[in-house]
């Protein structure tokens, strides 16, 4: 913040690493109690005595970050908003609420009585572009707020943080200031609202200079609002794609609604859990689209509705890739049964839903702040090897049941098998490829200042998981010929039944035919002979 980037991004990693701790435990208690909980900010970020904590020879305390769009209708700031005029759209705003300050008793006793301003607290809102105009000049680099030296350059108020205004843009970034008075402990900010007239992501920031005000607690909210509502920024767009993905999954479960139908007579077990599957997808897109239409409607998350959504969505991954699991494995196909694995297979996705679920309550409960990615390293990682290990397995499994396919030569269920390991192995070079976007893309851009594009991160994952279940779809459809794909003895039988469909095996299984009728004329022949020389012996013992 003081003339280059470097102190303002560690001014604001430290709060993160300094909160991330306290929202882990937070979500503990959440996995575990879930009838504990209390409804989480968001939107609103809500302020419970908190402290400040020292950076240079200032005190901060963060009040949060979001991305905001430039408002479409003009908010008078002199003027007390109604519960009416929350909702209506086009605004775009910050709003102070009963943001109160509380310092040491200790330091409110040095004050003189009769002195009116005897401590200042400022909140600082800046966008993050505009962050090189907050802090000292490039000679006074440590220095985030005016010290005598630089107000004798004019530059700067003693006690005031520094700020160099533009004169074309004299409201950015914005000061709000509040004073102690007298020996108060406490001072409370005016119901403020201040307009956003230009998009892009903003931090807020409560500061003091005074060391004497060392121990001062915040408490109270704050409200940020968009103009269509009050999802951040970033999480704006997802709103109208989980809406899409929820047509998406309606649309897949009622074609495959309608082939099941067709052909319920003849549907395999296999096909049940594809079943499960889509009707999991759908339940969890429209959990997640209802969410971010309340949330967008009234600033608070809906904690039953959340709760929920994480729930599916943690259920839905661990089902998909057991099922991926499964499939690999030739369960159904050439296997009637898992056997010995069905242990490790239960323990490794029991494992995977615990480590899902605990990482989608950190993402999603609790104030939502563009700034999260310390907050979720401790569980993607965990979650990320999981995966490493659902992929090796598959893999290694699919090797195995294409070897077996193979040997006994059931060339329609080996074609089926190719198909579905090279579209599964097109999803994994997607997904390193898009592992790899997504890690620059967090490391370019530390401030969030691309979070117009940030949605697209999960939305790829979503997208890809849905491409991959329509693949699985359509090469086990139902049809009136269920036993092609399902397992049965190998048998010379079941070669010959597989063998109609391809040439290649056709014109093995004519040739083995041909070599059949040949033996048979063989066999009759020497029958033939046989008999002939039976009746001569006959003939010349009666002679």
């Amino acid at each position: 913040m003081m003339g280059n980037n470097r102190e303002f991004i560690c001014l604001s990693y430290d709060l993160i690493g300094n909160g991330y701790f306290q929202k882990l435990t937070f979500v503990v208690l959440i996995y575990f109690s879930c009838f504990a909980i209390n409804q989480g900010g968001a939107s609103i970020h809500e302020y419970q005595n908190q402290s400040f904590f020292r950076r240079s020879n200032s005190f901060f305390f963060h009040g949060g970050s979001e991305g905001l769009y430039a408002s479409k209708l003009h908010v008078d700031p002199d003027k007390k908003p109604s519960p009416e005029e929350n909702h209506l759209n086009g605004k775009s705003f910050i709003r102070f609420e009963s943001i109160t300050f509380r310092r040491p008793k200790e330091s409110a006793e040095k004050k003189n009585e009769m002195q009116q301003k005897t401590g200042l607290v400022e909140a600082i809102i800046v966008e993050v572009k505009d962050r090189e105009k907050i802090g000292g000049s490039y000679l006074h680099s440590a220095a985030i707020c005016c010290t005598p030296d630089l107000s004798k350059e004019g530059s700067c108020n003693v006690g005031e943080v520094i700020i160099h205004q533009d004169p074309n843009y004299p409201y950015n970034p914005q000061r709000i200031q509040t004073f102690f008075e007298g020996k108060t402990e406490e001072t409370t900010m005016l119901l403020q609202t201040v307009e956003i007239n230009h998009t892009g992501m903003y931090y807020l920031y409560f500061m003091f200079c005074d060391p004497e005000l060392m121990g001062t607690t915040i408490s109270g909210r704050t409200v940020w609002r968009n103009p269509d509502g009050y999802l951040p920024g970033k999480m704006a767009p997802l709103m109208t794609y989980f809406g899409l993905m929820s047509l998406a999954y309606l649309g897949l479960g009622l074609v495959w609604f309608l082939w099941s139908v067709q052909y319920w007579k003849d549907i395999i077990q296999l096909q049940y859990h594809i079943t499960a599957v889509i009707g999991l997808g759908m339940c969890e897109m429209a959990l997640w689209y209802f969410e971010y239409a309340n949330f967008n409607a009234t600033g608070n998350r809906p904690m039953g509705i959340t709760l929920w959504a994480v729930t599916f969505t943690a259920v839905k991954k661990t089902v998909s890739r057991l099922l991926l699991l499964v499939v690999s494995m030739g369960y159904g196909v050439v296997r009637p049964t898992l056997g010995g694995v069905i242990l490790k297979f239960l323990l490794l996705g029991l494992t995977y839903f615990v480590f899902s679920e605990a990482l989608g309550l950190v993402e999603n409960l609790g104030n939502i702040d563009d700034l999260t990615g310390k907050a979720r390293l401790f569980l993607v990682l965990p979650v990320s090897l999981l995966d490493a290990c659902f992929i090796i397995w598959i893999f290694s499994a699919l090797s195995q049941t294409l070897e077996k396919l193979q040997i006994r030569r059931s060339m329609a269920k080996f074609a089926l098998y190719r198909k579905f390991t090279n579209s599964l192995a097109i999803s994994v070079l997607l997904s390193i490829a898009w592992v790899g976007y997504e890690l620059y893309f967090n490391a370019a851009d530390p401030l969030s200042e691309l979070w117009q594009r940030a949605w697209i991160i999960p939305a790829f994952w979503n997208l890809l998981a849905f491409v991959l279940l329509v693949v699985i779809c359509s090469l086990w459809a139902p049809s009136n010929n269920p036993t092609r794909y399902a397992y049965s003895e190998e048998t010379g039988d079941e070669l010959e039944d597989e063998g109609i469909s391809l040439t290649s095996s056709s014109v093995l299984l004519a040739g083995e035919s041909a070599n059949k009728q040949l033996e048979r004329k063989e066999r009759r022949a020497s029958n033939a002979d046989l008999f002939r020389l039976g009746e001569e012996v006959e003939e010349d013992k009666r002679e």
